[in-house]
C-alpha cells in the first residue's frame, strides 16, 4: 500500500513539473498547433474518404465487411506512417534547441533534475503527437457503421501505436541531447526510424532467404523471427489478422507479403509480443537515463568513477 502510495505521489510530481506544464501551455497555444492537428485530420479523413470511394465506384451502400477490414488496414498504415514520420521532426530539437537559443544553462539552474528535465520535454513532445492519434477515433467509426472490425482490434491497434511512439519521441530526445547541432539530431532521428522499419525488414528478409536454402539451420530462421518482431509494422499486422473476425485479403503483393510473413513465423504468438514490449519499452527507458546523464555536466565522469570503485572493490 505504502509502494502505491509512493508510486501515485511520484505521478502527481511529474505532472506539476512546472518545465512540462509551460510546455504544454505553449504548445497547445499556439495557432500553429490548431492547424497542424486540423490539416492532419483533414488530409487522413481525405485519405480515408478516397479510399472507400475507390472500392465501391461511389455507392456505399456496396461497402461490405470485408472491404471495411481493408480501409482500418490502410487507415492504420497510414497512421503509423505518419507518426513515424512526425515524431522525429518534433522531438528532434527538445534539448539542442535550448542549446542552439543557449537557454539550456538557464533551464539546469532550475530545482529540476536532469531527469525532471528529459521527462517534461519527452511527455510534451508524446502529448502533441498522442492527440493526433486520438482525434481519428471518429474515422475509425465508419469501420464500426459498416461491420468487420471489432473495437478490441482498434484499441490493441493504438496501444502498439502508442508504444511506438513513445520509443521514437525517446530516440529524438536522445539524439538531441547528445548532439549538439537540432540538424545532426533530426537527421539521426530519422535514420534510427528508418533502421527500425526498414533495417529489420531487410534483416528479415535476408535471414529467410539463408533459412530457405540451409533448412537444417534453424538460427537463421529464428533471427528472421526475431528481426520481424522488432518491426512496428509486421507486429501491426499481426494484431489485424488475429484480433479481428475478418482478416483483410490484399490484392497488393507487398501487403499479402506481409501478412504472409506473420503467419510463417507466428508473430502472433506470445512471446513475439513479449519481445516487442520489452525491447522497445526498456530501450525507451535507457534512452530517458542516458539523455538525463548527459544533460548533467560531469555526469560521465563521475559515471566513470563510480564504475572504477565497483570494480576494484
Amino acid at each position: 500500500m505504502r509502494d502505491l502510495r509512493q508510486r501515485g505521489g511520484q505521478a502527481r510530481h511529474i505532472l506539476r513539473n512546472p518545465l512540462l506544464r509551460k510546455e504544454l501551455r505553449q504548445r497547445m497555444r499556439s495557432g500553429r498547433t490548431v492547424l497542424g492537428l486540423s490539416l492532419y485530420l483533414l488530409v487522413i479523413g481525405a485519405i480515408a474518404f478516397v479510399f472507400m470511394y475507390v472500392n465501391v465506384q461511389g455507392q456505399t451502400l456496396l461497402l461490405q465487411p470485408t472491404r471495411t477490414a481493408e480501409l482500418f488496414t490502410f487507415l492504420s498504415y497510414l497512421q503509423l506512417a505518419l507518426i513515424s514520420f512526425v515524431t522525429p521532426g518534433i522531438a528532434a530539437g527538445v534539448i539542442s534547441g535550448e542549446r542552439e537559443r543557449q537557454t539550456l544553462s538557464v533551464l539546469l539552474t532550475t530545482p529540476l533534475s536532469p531527469l525532471s528535465v528529459i521527462l517534461a520535454k519527452w511527455l510534451a513532445s508524446i502529448s502533441f503527437l498522442s492527440l493526433l492519434i486520438i482525434m481519428t477515433l471518429p474515422l475509425y467509426s465508419i469501420v464500426f457503421l459498416f461491420g468487420g472490425v471489432v473495437p478490441s482490434q482498434v484499441f490493441a491497434v493504438f496501444v502498439l501505436q502508442f508504444v511506438e511512439l513513445g520509443a521514437l519521441a525517446s530516440v529524438s530526445v536522445f539524439w538531441s541531447t547528445w548532439l549538439r547541432r537540432t540538424l545532426w539530431s533530426t537527421v539521426l532521428s530519422y535514420a534510427t526510424t528508418a533502421a527500425l522499419f526498414l533495417g529489420f525488414a531487410v534483416v528479415g528478409y535476408l535471414a529467410d532467404t539463408v533459412a530457405a536454402r540451409n533448412p537444417d539451420q534453424v538460427i537463421w530462421s529464428y533471427l528472421a523471427g526475431v528481426s520481424y518482431a522488432l518491426n512496428p509494422m509486421y507486429m501491426q499486422a499481426s494484431l489485424e489478422s488475429s484480433s479481428g473476425f475478418l482478416a483483410p485479403n490484399f490484392y497488393n503483393p507487398a501487403f499479402a507479403s506481409i501478412f504472409q510473413t506473420v503467419q510463417a513465423h507466428s508473430l502472433s504468438a506470445l512471446p513475439a509480443w513479449l519481445l516487442f514490449f520489452t525491447v522497445y519499452a526498456a530501450g525507451s527507458a535507457l534512452l530517458l537515463v542516458a539523455s538525463a546523464v548527459r544533460l548533467r555536466p560531469g555526469s560521465l565522469a563521475i559515471v566513470g568513477r563510480r564504475l572504477i570503485r565497483w570494480m576494484s572493490r
